[in-house]
């Protein structure tokens, strides 16, 4: 047995873990569901299981289309389960480079000084660097390069996720943590669009967006919804946020929110915004975007980005990720999202590889 033949194995077994993990979450989520809609019909069931054989390969990608199909009162041909996307369709269309963005310095070097991206500052084994990776010999100069646009900054570790590896810290908060900080990259805190400070004011909404590589090559954002934090939370944690649906070619906000139980809402549980006849300030230059900066790095097929709008209405690019860029709440609540790709026969043809072998 060769390296690559363990690398490969201890890869599929990762991945039928999380894969397992996965399906007791959608029975969760589908338990919360049903306490308020009803069970999920019979007929719809029975849909999902024979979409889940016929086309994607395996009954284990039920699970997540009995919440697709709850949610929608129908069943959807074309719906990516989201540990069918985790464990068959990330692994094929992307391989290794799905680990770029957990290295969060790559950002400076796949996309340069391009005005979104806010990064000022990396953090890589004990060592400090500037937004151009150059090095900075003292901790003295790298703080004040870091706090040179405010008195607060927002550090995000390597490899983190779901809101975790997060902490905001002003100069003195700082300067007493630096020593044991993991890698990752400082950016300065950002002063949200009045909008969704309106919402949420404690922490700043974040803007998901999901952008593809089409067949002919083009690239095309493929979903969009926002994430409010709650006031007990500095920032937007996928344990406690508030989801809403937007209209992905205008940003206008749909006036059907979801909380993390993913129970319908109106309006923010604490702040009381109502939802409905408001858009995403400046969307249309968040768009354009997230399509320029994928042009950067066309070899990944699909990156999952999170956005904010400034107060001046800058758009500001705070997360990109290539290996866990969760689709399942865009699936659920306005999918198919992702037709036309090929995805659907991905689970299918590696099971036909696999009995070959």
């Amino acid at each position: 047995m060769n390296l690559n033949t363990i690398e490969q194995t201890e890869n599929d077994l990762r991945m039928r873990v999380r894969s397992r993990l996965n399906s007791r979450n959608a029975a969760k989520v589908l338990r919360s569901i049903e306490a308020a809609k009803g069970p999920l019909p019979k007929h719809l069931r029975a849909q999902a299981d024979a979409y889940a054989v016929e086309v994607l390969g395996s009954k284990s990608y039920a699970p997540w289309l009995y919440v697709y199909g709850t949610i929608a009162g129908e069943f959807r041909e074309g719906w990516i389960p989201d540990n069918y996307y985790m464990s068959v369709v990330l692994p094929a269309i992307e391989g290794r480079y799905a680990e770029l963005s957990d290295m969060r310095s790559m950002t400076s070097r796949i996309f340069g000084h391009e005005k979104e991206i806010p990064d000022c500052g990396y953090v890589a084994k004990g060592r400090l660097f500037n937004s151009s990776l150059e090095r900075v010999s003292s901790l003295e100069e790298f703080t004040d390069l870091i706090f040179a646009g405010g008195d607060k900054i927002a550090f995000k570790a390597d490899a983190s996720d779901r809101g975790r590896g997060v902490h905001l810290l002003d100069r003195d908060g700082f300067t007493r943590a630096a020593a044991s900080l993991p890698d990752g990259v400082i950016q300065p805190f950002i002063d949200q669009h009045e909008t969704f400070a309106q919402v949420a004011s404690r922490s700043v909404g974040t803007l998901r967006m999901t952008s593809v590589v089409e067949p002919d090559g083009t690239i095309t954002v493929r979903d969009a919804y926002l994430r409010f934090g709650r006031d007990t939370e500095d920032h937007v944690i996928s344990d406690s946020n508030i989801r809403v649906l937007l209209d992905t070619a205008t940003g206008v906000f749909s006036p059907v929110g979801y909380s993390v139980d993913w129970l319908e809402i109106d309006r923010h549980p604490d702040s009381g915004f109502v939802f409905a006849g408001n858009q995403v300030p400046n969307y249309a230059a968040c768009l354009e975007a997230v399509e320029r900066l994928h042009r950067r790095i066309p070899v990944v097929p699909s990156i999952g980005w999170d956005l904010t709008v400034a107060r001046d209405g800058s758009v500001q690019v705070l997360e990109w990720n290539s290996g866990h860029n969760d689709i399942k709440f865009s699936e659920a609540t306005s999918g198919p999202c992702f037709t036309g790709l090929g995805w659907e026969l991905l689970g299918r043809n590696r099971e036909a590889i696999r009995a070959t072998v």
